[in-house]
């Protein structure tokens, strides 16, 4: 496939499974909020939020599916994780001071990780769920 013809492949949407849409509600809130996200969509079982370039949704089951144990803190990589990429490092304290007032401390703390690339900066939470939500910012590529 030549460049002109190649599509374009970005993530849309994420669905998240979770044991209680109350709980985990307040978690993603508190998250996304900053970030632009609004509510778009809700039920008794699904909460759908989305920055006009992005949505995730969080659904309670009829039959929970998924029963994650939580993270040690010593990973070097979470295997399965949501990473959303922001503008700044202000960006990544600010989601840091938000969760950290409502009650959710980091599994991962605010700070550099030359590792993955120079200037990558992150922080990760786990949810109700011990599913882990990172938010990082990096150099754009030249």
């Amino acid at each position: 496939m030549t460049p002109e013809k190649k599509a374009l492949a970005i993530v849309g949407h994420i669905g998240i499974e979770v044991s209680d849409l109350s709980k985990s509600r307040k978690f993603y809130e508190t998250l996304l909020k900053d970030l632009d996200f609004a509510v778009i969509m809700e039920t008794e079982k699904v909460l759908g939020f989305s920055n006009q370039n992005f949505q995730v949704w969080i659904s309670e089951p009829t039959k929970t599916r998924v029963k994650r144990g939580s993270p040690v803190g010593e990973e070097f990589i979470v295997a399965d994780h949501l990473a959303i990429l922001v503008g700044s490092k202000e960006a990544v304290d600010d989601a840091d001071v938000a969760m950290k007032k409502n009650g959710f401390n980091p599994l991962f703390p605010c700070e550099e990780y030359p590792e993955f690339c120079p200037g990558y900066y992150a922080v990760s939470f786990c949810d109700p769920d011990n599913y882990v939500i990172e938010i990082y910012t990096r150099p754009r590529p030249k």
